[in-house]
């Protein structure tokens, strides 16, 4: 049975096809997506949200529908640049991923083009994680932790140095762990994180900003780090220490939705 929501400011495509997620795909004029064991369908027309497959709870609490939207642009517009970009991705919202589903899908992505990424991470749940179903949907649920236990278990992914990566974090952190990270600082967190195999300041900061609602975590890399030096330091080359001071000062304790937009206006203004 579809279900119907109204939402005033959100922009589904925006929000999903901006690169901080990647278990979805559109056909046709909705999108099939996987998270948390679940798939669902899920459509917007002007305002309204229709969707099946998940409870309304679910769909505010996954695409943060309760935040207020306009509040959150008010702390971050302080320029011009990022003036652009929210005026031409409005809408746009920051999903709250399964943080453990999150940092798996930023393990994958290092080095790798979005749909590479993407197809990387499916290969990962058809080996190793369960199969789910609604109707004549089929998929797979991420590996859970503890789960994969040996490189060879995921040879059929294709993740090259990322193999051990995975496995270490399989083996080494759970979910309850990273949801124990809330009760730290931002920098504490991201420090703990950093401790895993693999995950660098731009993977540990994607999880604390898409999964544990760190909103003062920005993750830099190539379109962010060049886009910063091109827009906010005039060419200069800046090291991203002096960066991280920079957009954490300008931008607030909402630095991460601020990433988000720049990151869609500057991948975007090149095409």
């Amino acid at each position: 049975m579809t279900s119907r929501l109204r939402i005033p400011c959100f922009s589904l495509q925006h929000t999903l096809e901006c690169g901080q997620f990647f278990r979805f795909t559109k056909v046709l004029d909705h999108y099939i997506i996987q998270s948390s064991n679940k798939i669902f369908s899920i459509r917007q027309v002007g305002e309204f949200l229709f969707y099946e497959g998940v409870e309304e709870p679910f769909v505010i609490q996954f695409f943060r529908l309760e935040e207020d939207l306009d509040a959150i642009y008010r702390e971050i517009d302080r320029d011009p640049i990022i003036h652009q970009a929210i005026e031409k991705y409005r809408g746009l919202r920051m999903i709250r991923q399964d943080p453990w589903e999150c940092l798996i899908s930023f393990l994958c992505s290092s080095a790798k083009a979005i749909p590479h990424i993407r197809s990387m991470i499916e290969n990962l749940c058809k080996s190793s994680g369960k199969m789910i179903s609604r109707g004549k949907q089929v998929g797979y649920g991420f590996p859970e932790p503890h789960s994969m236990d040996t490189p060879l278990q995921l040879e059929q992914v294709k993740a090259g140095f990322r193999t051990k990566y995975l496995v270490h974090a399989s083996q080494c952190i759970d979910r309850e762990d990273l949801l124990s990270l809330r009760n730290l600082s931002y920098k504490e967190a991201r420090t703990r994180l950093m401790r895993l195999s693999g995950v660098g300041k731009k993977v540990a900061d994607c999880t604390l900003l898409y999964s544990l609602d760190f909103y003062e975590a920005f993750p830099m890399d190539t379109w962010i780090i060049r886009g910063l030096r091109k827009s906010y330091f005039h060419g200069k080359k800046t090291g991203e220490k002096a960066m991280e001071e920079f957009v954490s000062n300008h931008f607030g304790r909402y630095a991460g939705y601020a990433q988000l937009y720049l990151y869609q206006f500057w991948r975007h203004q090149s095409h």
